[in-house]
C-alpha cells in the first residue's frame, strides 16, 4: 500500500514542517510513504497529473487558508479518475469545521483533527491492516457504513514532543536546497490574541533542549540559508531562549535565524547580550498589531508598547539584527485614524520591514465568533479578510491597500532609504500621511494594475515629487540617485539624473586604489590587489553635495565622491579625492 503525504506552499521557496513530521513519525513497515510539494502557483491540471501518477492508494492533504480551495478541487478530480483511492484532509483548516465539510465534500473520506502525528498514524494502521476499531482512533472524523457523520473524541496533545522524531534528514535538505527550513522548538502561546489560532489551545510545550541543540546543529553543519522558527513566542521563556540565542551565537556559520518574539519580554540582559551576537545571525519578527489601548484590550493581547519600543530603539541602533514589526488593519477598536497613529508609531521605530496585514477571521479564532457583535463582514472563501467593520468602511479599507501596496515597493524594499528619509524629515510630519498620498496617486495614475522594474520604481518616486513636493528637486535628486547606485551596481543613470564626472575621472578612481594607505583605510580586505580587479568590486560616484553627512547647501553645493564597497554595503565620501 502506499501513502502520498502533499501539500499546496503559498510560494515556491517555502516548505511544509508538517508533512515532514508525518512521514517520520508515521513511517511503518505496513505501506511505503512518499513526500511531495506543490505550490497555489502551479497549474490544477499539473498538479492533480503529479498526484495521480504516484499511483497511491491513500493522499492525505495538509490543509491551510491559502491553498483549501485548491486542495478540494484536486481531491475531487483525483477522486474521480481514482475511486478507490482514500482522501484524508488535515490541518488547521479542516480541524474546525470537520464536519460540514465532510457533509459538503462527498470525496474526502477521513478527517484528522488538530494535532495530527499520532492520529494520522493510527488511522494508517487501521487502513493498512485493520486491526485497530475505527471509533477507537481519537481526533478523526469520518462517515460510517450507513453515510452517517462521525466525530470521534478530540484527542489529548502530545504531552512529550521529543516523542515526535526530527523532520529533517539528509536526503531531506538535499530536496528543499534553496528553500526555507521551518523549525519549530516549541508548541502553543502564552498569549491568547483573540484572531489567533493559537488562543484555542493553552499553555506552552517544549521540545527539550538537547533535541533542539542537536537538530539546529544539524541544519547549521548542513549549511542551510535561512531557518524560519514557527515558535509562536519564541522568547516566552527567558532561560531557555538565551540558552539558544548563546548556542546559535557559538556556532554560527552561514545560516541565519527568524524567530518571532515579544520585544517587550526582553530585558537589560539579553539586550546587551544581543547586542554581541554577529551580524545576520537573527532576524526579529515583532508583532505590534495596533498601539491603540482600547484594541490591545478588546484582543486580550498582553503587551506593553513602551517597553517594546524602547527595546527595538536599543537593538536597532547596534545594528546586527534585522527587524520586521508588524500591524493588523481592521481589528476592534480601531479606526482609520487610530490606525494612521498606530502605523506612524511602529513606521518612527525605523523596522527594516513594516508588515502591513488585514485581519482574517480563521476558523475557530475567538474574534469569529465575535464578527456580528463588531459588525464584520468578511470573504466567505479563504483567506476571510475583512471587507468592513463597525470601524472601518470597505473603502477606507481599499485606501490601506494602496498604502500598504507602496509601503511594499519603496520601504520594505530597503532600496529607497536616503530617499524616504528626507521626504519624510522635511515634508511629511505623518509616514502614513506619505504612504497614503503615494498610494492615492499610484492609483489615480493607473500604477496600481501593473507590474513595475526597480529602475521604473525610481522613475516614478521621481515624477511623485516633481509634481506633488516640487520643492528643492535638485537636492532630493542626488538621494534618490544615491539609493540607485548602492543597490544596483553599474546601474545605467535615469532621465533625471547625471554622472557628473569630470575629465579624467575614472583614471583618478584607478590611482585611489593603486595607493595602498587609500585600500588599507577603506578597503582592508582587497589589501595586494591589483586596481583592476578592486574596481569591479567597489564603485565610485561623484554627487553635487555629501549625500552621506547630509551636507547640502541651499545657496550652493560642495561636489563629493561616494566610494561603494558593493559586498559589504559600506559606503565612505571622499570630500578630498
Amino acid at each position: 500500500m502506499k501513502v502520498l503525504l502533499t501539500t499546496l506552499n503559498a510560494k515556491y521557496i517555502h516548505s511544509s514542517l508538517a508533512l515532514r513530521y508525518l512521514e517520520k513519525h508515521c513511517k511503518s513497515s505496513n505501506y511505503e510513504l512518499a513526500v511531495e510539494e506543490y505550490t497555489i502557483n502551479d497549474q490544477l491540471d499539473a498538479i492533480t497529473a503529479g498526484i495521480y501518477k504516484n499511483i497511491a492508494d491513500i493522499i492525505a492533504f495538509s490543509c491551510y487558508i491559502w491553498n483549501i480551495s485548491m486542495i478540494i478541487e484536486i481531491a475531487d478530480r483525483i477522486k474521480k479518475v481514482q475511486p478507490d483511492c482514500i482522501i484524508i484532509f488535515g490541518g488547521p483548516e479542516v480541524s474546525y469545521d470537520a464536519e460540514d465539510v465532510l457533509r459538503t465534500h462527498e470525496h474526502v473520506d477521513y478527517i484528522v483533527i488538530g494535532e495530527g502525528e499520532e492520529t494520522l498514524k493510527e488511522l494508517l494502521q487501521y487502513l493498512s491492516s485493520g486491526r485497530e476499531l475505527l471509533e477507537d482512533i481519537k481526533g478523526i472524523a469520518y462517515r460510517n457504513q450507513t453515510d452517517s457523520i462521525i466525530v470521534n473524541e478530540c484527542r489529548s496533545l502530545i504531552k512529550n514532543l521529543d516523542e515526535i522524531p526530527s523532520p529533517y534528514h539528509q536526503k531531506d535538505l538535499e530536496q528543499l536546497s534553496g528553500k526555507l527550513i521551518y523549525y519549530e522548538t516549541s508548541r502553543g502561546c502564552p498569549f491568547n490574541c483573540s484572531y489567533c489560532l493559537s488562543s484555542t489551545v493553552h499553555g506552552v510545550r517544549y521540545f527539550s533542549i538537547d533535541r533542539v541543540k542537536s537538530d539546529l546543529l544539524f541544519l547549521i553543519k548542513n549549511g542551510v540559508k535561512l531557518v524560519k522558527f514557527v515558535d509562536r513566542t519564541f522568547n516566552c521563556d527567558k532561560k531557555r531562549t538565551m540558552e539558544i540565542f548563546q548556542f546559535l551565537a557559538e556556532h554560527h556559520k552561514e545560516t541565519s535565524f527568524h524567530c518571532e518574539v515579544a520585544a517587550d519580554l526582553f530585558d537589560g540582559s539579553m539586550i546587551e547580550f544581543l547586542s554581541t551576537i554577529p551580524e545576520a545571525l537573527i532576524q526579529f519578527e515583532i508583532g505590534v498589531q495596533s498601539t491603540n489601548l482600547d484594541t490591545i484590550h478588546a484582543i486580550y493581547r498582553k503587551t506593553s508598547f513602551d517597553k517594546l519600543a524602547a527595546n527595538v530603539e536599543k537593538i536597532r541602533a547596534v545594528g546586527n539584527i534585522h527587524l520586521h514589526l508588524d500591524l493588523i488593519a481592521g481589528l476592534p477598536e480601531e479606526d482609520y485614524r487610530s490606525f494612521a497613529q498606530s502605523f506612524d508609531d511602529v513606521y518612527r521605530l525605523q523596522p527594516h520591514v513594516l508588515q502591513l496585514g488585514f485581519l482574517k477571521l480563521l476558523k475557530g479564532s475567538k474574534i469569529r465568533t465575535q464578527s456580528a457583535e463588531y459588525e464584520y463582514k468578511y470573504t466567505a472563501l479563504p483567506p476571510y479578510e475583512i471587507l468592513k467593520s463597525k470601524w472601518l468602511s470597505y473603502k477606507e479599507i481599499l485606501k490601506l491597500k494602496n498604502a500598504e501596496d507602496v509601503l511594499e515597493k519603496y520601504h520594505n524594499s530597503g532600496v529607497f532609504r536616503e530617499s524616504l528619509r528626507y521626504i519624510l524629515n522635511h515634508y511629511y510630519s505623518s509616514p502614513f500621511h506619505f504612504f497614503e498620498v503615494l498610494g492615492d496617486y499610484f492609483e489615480k495614475q493607473g500604477l496600481n494594475k501593473m507590474s513595475h522594474s526597480r529602475k521604473a520604481l525610481y522613475d516614478i518616486l521621481y515624477e511623485f515629487y516633481e509634481k506633488k513636493i516640487k520643492q528643492d528637486v535638485p537636492i532630493f535628486t542626488q538621494y534618490l540617485k544615491f539609493d540607485l547606485i548602492l543597490n544596483q551596481k553599474g546601474a545605467q543613470l535615469p532621465y533625471w539624473c547625471d554622472r557628473d564626472e569630470k575629465p579624467g575621472f575614472r583614471e583618478r578612481c584607478f590611482e585611489f586604489l593603486k595607493n595602498e594607505q587609500n585600500v588599507q583605510k577603506y578597503l582592508p580586505k582587497y589589501a595586494g590587489m591589483p586596481a583592476k580587479k578592486i574596481i569591479k568590486e567597489v564603485g565610485f560616484e561623484q554627487f553635487k553635495f555629501d549625500v552621506l553627512n547630509k551636507q547640502a547647501g541651499t545657496k550652493g553645493f560642495s561636489p563629493t565622491v561616494i566610494l561603494i564597497d558593493y559586498a559589504t554595503g559600506k559606503t565612505y565620501s571622499l570630500s578630498q579625492f
